[in-house]
């Protein structure tokens, strides 16, 4: 009997890791949407369509993922993207602009102009 309760409570012990895992990853990924978010505006104003194509299609390829989620999962998700949203418009814009492109790498930018001329 000790045996058997000590294996469900180990048992559950890993479920509840595995959902603060889980919620935890959720949250990234709300954050990363935020991200990219912000930063396909930011390219937007500097009138950078390279910059503007890649975190575009690092937001929809990310927007995609949420469809093997369930509802809740995505509430969860949108709700952290909408807080940091927030957060990231109180810092300076020229700031973000800058981390921005500072990601946004020689390699990337080569491969989005390309793309962009095949267009």
């Amino acid at each position: 009997m000790n045996k058997l309760l000590i294996f469900v409570l180990l048992f559950n012990a890993q479920l509840l890791s595995a959902a603060a895992a889980a919620e935890q990853d959720l949250k990234i990924l709300g954050r990363s949407l935020a991200n990219y978010q912000l930063c396909s505006d930011i390219s937007v104003e500097l009138d950078d369509k390279a910059m503007f194509n890649y975190y575009s299609e690092m937001y929809n390829d990310s927007v995609l993922e949420l469809k093997a989620y369930s509802t809740a999962q995505v509430k969860t998700v949108t709700a952290e993207q909408y807080w940091s949203v927030f957060k990231l418009a109180a810092v300076d814009r020229k700031s973000v602009g800058l981390l921005c492109l500072s990601r946004f790498d020689l390699l990337s930018r080569k491969m989005q102009e390309n793309k962009l001329a095949g267009k």
